[in-house]
């Protein structure tokens, strides 16, 4: 008895309060996730929302010239690859710093739920449909590829990544010796060649040698510093006979010429069904090859 008065009795826990561990990055954390997820989100789950349409709407723009005119170039991919990271990586900082002021702060602006929901869903919609496949292919300029094949070797080789021009060919039709990308009518894959010949040539091939109109065709010796692939002597004595190319169609060769499947054993392709130029490589197992352009 006499002991229970005279022991001090321990004060209370103290309530958690913004300052304490528990929960301290709870918040923070979860703005930088949301704006990994999409730009913006994470300004709008604190609270701000113009402020993360704005941010959203800058990162849209950012895409647009990137993809219509920055890729142009192996320069301008670097830049806008810098760019794009140092975007992401402000904004992510920005909702870091904002959620943990707002945690610390007892009396933060408070946006409406309802009217946060709205805006995080139209950002969503609008990231989404900007990476849709519908979007991407009607109205992005430029797209990436990787090369599966040695069938155009030294020019593009097996494993080679490029950047392409899909809207290369709407104002005008390839010419002589421009590398093309083309669909098969049964294929959703594109594939890549160069045009040996256009409509109205005449084309043949004799003890191995594709002419063109009366001439040898010349394909590239060495592309990006790697030199020719040797033919082999396997189908040297391959025969063509004489032809004319169709109204409307592209005689398509590998510039790997002993190892490509092409208009020698398909046919002619029809212009409509070329989708694009490929413009430069931006990777490569040589790294010499890196930023070449593809002629």
């Amino acid at each position: 008895m006499m002991s229970s008065l005279f022991t001090p009795t321990p004060p209370p826990p103290a309530p958690m309060g913004p300052s304490q561990p528990r929960g301290r990055w709870k918040k923070p954390l979860l703005a930088v996730l949301l704006t990994l997820l999409a730009d913006g989100l994470g300004q709008v789950y604190n609270g701000e929302l113009f402020r993360g349409l704005a941010f959203a709407f800058a990162s849209w723009a950012l895409l647009l010239l990137g993809f219509s005119y920055l890729m142009s170039f192996f320069v301008g991919l670097i830049l806008f690859i810098i760019l794009s990271l140092s975007y992401k990586i402000y904004l992510c900082t920005n909702a870091f710093l904002v959620a943990r002021r707002f945690q610390s702060d007892p009396t933060p602006v408070k946006a409406p739920l309802p009217l946060k929901i709205g805006t995080a869903v139209l950002i969503i919609v609008v990231f989404f449909f900007l990476s849709s496949d519908f979007f991407v292919k009607d109205y992005l300029t430029f797209h990436a590829f990787k090369v599966p094949s040695g069938s155009m070797c030294p020019t593009i080789c097996e494993g080679d990544r490029f950047i392409a021009n899909m809207r290369a060919f709407r104002q005008k039709s390839p010419q002589r010796g421009d590398v093309v990308l083309f669909l098969f009518e049964t294929e959703r894959t594109l594939h890549i060649k160069r045009v040996a010949a256009v409509p109205g040539d005449e084309v043949s091939q004799s003890r191995g040698h594709l002419m063109v109109n009366g001439s040898p065709l010349a394909l590239p010796s060495h592309a990006c510093g790697t030199p020719a692939v040797q033919p082999s002597d396997q189908e040297t004595s391959s025969e063509l006979a004489p032809q004319r190319v169709p109204p409307d169609k592209l005689f398509l060769v590998g510039d790997n010429w002993d190892n490509s499947y092409d208009s020698r054993h398909y046919g002619a392709v029809e212009v409509s069904r070329v989708r694009g130029r490929p413009v430069y490589l931006y990777w490569s197992g040589q790294r010499t090859r890196i930023g070449c352009a593809i002629k």
